[in-house]
């Protein structure tokens, strides 16, 4: 054996000359490798100017000098590169970096505490100790996560990626004081991101909800200065194209536009502040469909409904569906809430009633678990809605009234008028009127009569009158037509204007 197996010193051979030579050599590596530090690791190329007793680790793909080493301690020794194969578990310290590293056999490795990779870590406590619900837990002040850059390797981009197995899990994110959760944000209970908040930790209120299928927000404890929709049409009984003077009102018979006497009926007032007093039942029905389409959905069922009154006299006792609650009595805003079976698809009324009297303001239904504020909508915007279920044909003022289009007598028997109005009807309408007289003279009362100016004269009538809507019907431009059983006077084909008298009325109607 020529040199030692680990450093490859080598040994003076019996009887050799120049012994001083063998011996020198292997000083010379036990200096080199023993206590081994180097200027730097990875070096592919020897320095300009190396100087005597430098070591370096060299890389892959060396050249020059370093070629074919790679992995080796090199050692600039008497103005020559000497180069020495690591064996596992040698070690070294890399000036310029501040570290150690080991040989394994494969590659130089940093050694130390911290490794590269940890994988399949069971717990893992940072300043505190985990256990087997909290397996990771860190006690700290703060905590930095930076994106790994292009030039380091990375994208750029840092993405904290969060994970549940299904749909009714929790995934989340909870703030807590004293241990006592106050705010929980992310998936909770259901795949609708949701913000949700408490005051003790155990009673909790959703204060966002997004919901995934719509993309619509929703803010179920209500949002400041930012008033749901209210499903009502007219909930303030502003509007009143049927002139009622309030009072008593039969089950079934409309009143103020949209609200109609429940079972039993009722007696309904409005004072000029807005103020409803009401006794016995009352019903608003809401087009499920329309009400829905505003919140991204086809229908209300299933959904949380509140309805809410300004400053209830007294308890009040309402329906939402097939669902029953009370409204609180009290000063301010108060509500009821209820949840509708998920087979309630349909049209959803809505009925008050009190068995006595019982004043309140400004009724306001809406989708949503809690009332938020009342916001009157414009009274065009209201008066146009209502419209859509009811209108009274428009008359010129003064008595006669004069219809506002122009009659045309169309035959024999037959005076039409074609009748465009200003807001299509919910669905083809029906014709309701004040059961009036014709008369061949300027009408008074209950009357009406047809003035043709083709010939200047008042149409007589010869037989009965009826008065119905041409075929096929229209909600957006129906034909009014007036039919005598034998007769009308006046010119064949001449135009002219329908009279109405002070009370005598036309309306169309397409109530739910």
């Amino acid at each position: 054996m020529s040199s030692t197996p680990h450093l490859a010193l080598p040994l003076i051979a019996a009887a050799q000359a120049q012994k001083h030579v063998t011996h020198n050599e292997a000083l010379a590596a036990l200096d080199a490798l023993v206590q081994l530090a180097v200027k730097e690791r990875n070096r592919t190329a020897p320095t300009a100017t190396p100087e005597e007793g430098d070591r370096y680790l060299i890389g892959a793909n060396a050249t020059g000098a370093f070629a074919g080493h790679e992995d080796h301690v090199a050692l600039f020794d008497l103005g020559l590169w000497r180069f020495f194969p690591p064996q596992p578990g040698w070690r070294a310290y890399v000036e310029n970096e501040d570290l150690v590293v080991v040989f394994n056999r494969n590659e130089w490795r940093i050694f130390g505490s911290i490794p590269d990779e940890i994988h399949n870590l069971q717990r893992l406590g940072l300043g505190t100790s985990a256990d087997g619900l909290n397996r990771l837990s860190a006690k700290l002040n703060a905590a930095l996560f930076a994106a790994l850059a292009t030039d380091e390797g990375g994208t750029g981009d840092l993405r904290f990626v969060l994970n549940k197995s299904t749909e009714a899990n929790v995934l989340s994110q909870l703030c807590q004081r004293g241990f006592s959760g106050r705010a929980e944000t992310g998936l909770i209970g259901s795949d609708d991101f949701s913000i949700r908040v408490s005051l003790d930790g155990r009673l909790w209120r959703d204060a966002l909800v997004i919901d995934r299928r719509t993309d619509i927000a929703s803010f179920p404890c209500g949002l400041s200065d930012a008033p749901r929709a209210n499903l009502l049409i007219n909930a303030a009984l502003v509007v009143n194209q049927r002139r009622f003077a309030g009072g008593a009102l039969g089950e079934g018979v409309f009143g103020f536009d949209r609200w109609k006497g429940g079972p039993g009926g009722c007696s309904v007032m409005r004072a000029t502040d807005g103020t409803i007093t009401l006794a016995g039942a009352i019903e608003h029905v809401i087009d499920a469909a329309q009400a829905a389409a505003e919140f991204g959905a086809a229908n209300l069922a299933g959904a949380t409904l509140t309805v809410s009154v300004e400053n209830p006299s007294a308890p009040l006792p309402v329906v939402i569906g097939s669902k029953t609650a009370t409204i609180p009595a009290g000063s301010g805003r108060q509500a009821a809430s209820v949840t509708l079976d998920g087979g309630e698809s349909g049209n959803i009324t809505l009925r008050l009633q009190p068995s006595a009297a019982c004043s309140f303001k400004h009724v306001k239904l809406e989708v949503g678990a809690q009332a938020t504020p009342w916001r009157a909508p414009p009274l065009d915007i209201e008066e146009y809605r209502c419209r859509r279920t009811y209108q009274r044909l428009a008359t010129t003022g003064g008595a006669p009234g004069i219809l506002g289009y122009v009659a045309q007598r169309v035959g024999m028997n037959i005076i039409d008028a074609v009748c465009t109005l200003p807001v299509p009807m919910r669905a083809d309408p029906t014709l309701v009127t004040s059961g009036f007289a014709w008369v061949n003279a300027p009408p008074v009362g209950n009357q009406a009569g047809f003035f043709s100016n083709s010939s200047a004269v008042w149409a007589a009538l010869t037989g009965a009158l009826t008065v119905t809507t041409a075929t096929p019907p229209s909600a957006s431009c129906p034909v009014l037509r007036f039919r005598a059983g034998s007769t009308f006077t006046a010119a064949a084909g001449g135009v002219g204007n329908l009279h109405l008298g002070p009370d005598a009325f036309i309306a169309l109607e397409a109530e739910l």
